[in-house]
């Protein structure tokens, strides 16, 4: 029987910390010590046991301290503990709280707060002992003396109890948290402390179910948790300085405070004080989840981001916005410089990507905090449209985009949500078996396919450092320069310039039979069409570069029209004759990326156009509406 009342009586405990019987109003104390700069008032006070006493603070920050001296750092030794927490003081005075002294004795404290003892700030309590009657051994003041119970005192205020114990099983502990008192997997109990009544605990509904509910986890058996309920009802305690007595009939359960919490060792049980935990928040998710104090939901703090697009870099699927979401946070590159996709893998390099055959498509964002997208140039689109890469098109000009330290995070309309790594250089693309690269993946060079330096992994659009050959001019004995028309079976002659030092030439056509002299060649045109006679020089390193003549060759005299439009000369400088046999219509030039570079309104007849502030390189160029042709800028 002993051991049930035990175990019911550990059910209502639970572990804490505790401040001694603070009491928050002066009122009713029957001796008042007033604390300020340095002092107490009076230094010295002698009262009788049972009688309270309050502290109040007239200036500064002062506490009591009746546990261990502030100077020298030995205990006091008082006849039982007490002290009270440090509070401001103002010339009205502060309530620093009271405290019932009930066992005789010499009581020494001092204040703690920086020197203040040092300086003066000690004090004595002298506590007589009074004639009292009791003679029940669960008191405080038990004496066996006595003939009555008349004066029985059952709690000595060492602990507060208003706010209830705290009662924990030592089995519902997590093991990972590091405290012996955690109230989430205890109950709060509320206590009966009239004065001269022994203290009970309310035993209520919420009690009961707490008691069947451990049962129900296997933490008591059904026999034991009947008993405990019982026991519950009928028992009788008291909180005698740091230790707590309990009595069931004729079983008694002591327990000593251990700085924290009473523990019911031999039952596995712990309890304190609510008074004795600091408040905290009780939420596993708050930032400041604190399973060690007192649950108070209004102290919890969450995160104060809103990011519920699982696209972003600091996505929280706990979240109902997308107002701070962030898409771009890395440092291998920024979003000032221009971005690269290439869709035609002609050249592998080792270090690298082909910079020289890739198309731009810089990533941005709308606005701050908005997912990145692409900008997908009209010339570029269409390219892509044009060489069949509609769906890529399509894709790009639709998907939205984060990139995430190493992740590049892409969500397409066709392919979904999908991620690719950092490879060092850029982001693959397993859509598409191609690749994104920021412009300072891409080391400087020549990016021009006729360049005798052409570097095919070099950045894009680099044309400054180019070395070239340059051809000479190409001409017929008559002095055309540009395009001819001539009939089957006709013959012409070419004359190309000298080729410099070194340098040799080669010819050849599609136009017929050709008959080559050194720089000289005759021509004996076969069959119907546009065709061209093309001469190319080349040095030593075979570096070589191309001129040509259009050549339209006829049926009869009666077809010799001009062709519905030719350009000359091709490679041109500075200025390009085009030749337009039709009503007036726009003339585009573009760059071998799909960017329009150039135009021009052509009318019918000879119109001269100025390339000038073309680069030298590789374009295509035509009418609107019309095949367009390559055009060489060399200079």
């Amino acid at each position: 029987m002993r051991i049930y009342l035990a175990l019911m009586f550990g059910l209502l405990v639970g572990p804490s910390s505790i401040s001694l019987n603070a009491q928050t109003d002066c009122d009713g104390a029957d001796h008042t010590i007033m604390a300020g700069s340095n002092y107490f008032t009076p230094p010295s006070l002698t009262i009788s046991a049972g009688e309270t006493v309050a502290w109040v603070n007239e200036g500064g920050f002062h506490d009591v301290n009746g546990i261990a001296s502030a100077i020298d750092g030995n205990p006091f030794d008082n006849p039982a503990a007490f002290s009270l927490p440090a509070v401001q003081g103002t010339a009205a005075g502060v309530c620093m709280g009271a405290h019932t002294f009930t066992v005789p004795g010499t009581y020494n404290y001092d204040c703690s707060i920086g020197n203040h003892a040092a300086s003066g700030m000690v004090a004595t309590l002298i506590v007589e002992a009074t004639a009292v009657e009791c003679n029940d051994a669960l008191a405080c003041n038990y004496d066996e003396t006595a003939s009555s119970d008349v004066d029985c005192l059952y709690d000595d205020g060492s602990f507060n109890l208003s706010q209830g114990i705290w009662l924990v099983p030592g089995a519902a502990l997590d093991p990972d948290i590091d405290c012996s008192m955690q109230p989430g997997v205890g109950i709060l109990v509320s206590m009966n402390a009239n004065q001269g009544e022994p203290v009970t605990v309310v035993v209520d509904a919420a009690l009961e179910d707490y008691i069947n509910g451990l049962v129900a986890a296997g933490l008591l058996t059904p026999l034991n948790g009947i008993l405990a309920l019982s026991a519950l009802e009928n028992a009788l305690f008291s909180f005698c300085g740091n230790t707590l007595t309990g009595v069931a009939g004729l079983n008694t359960i002591t327990s000593d405070w251990d700085g924290s919490l009473w523990e019911i060792q031999a039952l596995g049980f712990n309890l304190a004080p609510a008074t004795t935990l600091a408040d905290g928040c009780p939420d596993p998710a708050a930032l400041n989840y604190d399973p060690c104090a007192n649950p108070d939901v209004s102290m919890c703090e969450y995160n104060s981001i809103e990011c519920s697009d699982a696209l972003a870099c600091n996505y929280d699927s706990t979240s109902a916005g997308i107002t701070d979401c962030i898409y771009f946070d890395t440092d291998l590159f920024t979003l000032d410089e221009t971005d690269y996709i290439d869709l035609f893998d002609f050249v592998g390099c080792p270090d690298g990507y082909a910079g020289y055959n890739d198309f731009p498509v810089p990533l941005g964002q709308d606005s701050a905090g908005s997912p990145l997208t692409f900008t997908l140039f009209p010339e570029v689109e269409e390219l892509w449209n044009y060489f069949g890469f509609e769906l890529a098109a399509q894709d790009v000009t639709t998907a939205t985009l984060s990139v995430c330290g190493t992740t590049l995070n892409y969500n397409s309309t066709i392919f979904g949500l999908t991620s690719s790594e950092w490879d060092g250089h850029g982001f693959p693309n397993s859509n598409f078996g191609t690749y994104l690269a920021p412009s300072s993946s891409y080391p400087e060079g020549c990016a021009d396919e006729v360049a005798c330096n052409f570097d095919a992994c070099s950045h894009p659009f680099t044309f400054e450092s180019c070395t070239y050959v340059t051809v000479g001019t190409l001409q017929t004995a008559d002095g055309d320069t540009g395009a001819v028309t001539v009939t089957d079976g006709d013959i012409l002659t070419f004359i190309a310039s000298d080729p410099a030092e070194g340098n040799t030439i080669e010819w050849y056509t599609e136009c017929g039979v050709l008959e080559v002299d050194g720089n000289t060649a005759t021509l004996t045109a076969t069959g119907t069409g546009d065709c061209e006679v093309c001469v190319t020089e080349g040095n030593a390193e075979g570096c070589e570069d191309e001129t040509c003549i259009a050549v339209s060759v006829v049926t009869s005299v009666g077809e010799m029209a001009s062709p519905a439009w030719q350009l000359m000369p091709n490679p041109a400088a500075s200025a390009l004759q085009v030749h337009w046999n039709g009503p007036a219509v726009i003339f585009d030039v573009f760059d071998l990326h799909g960017r329009r570079v150039h135009t021009a309104t052509l009318q019918q007849g000879n119109n001269l156009l100025d390339v000038s502030n073309l680069n030298p390189g590789f374009y295509l160029a035509g009418p609107a509406g019309s095949t367009p042709k390559r055009l060489a800028i060399q200079r």
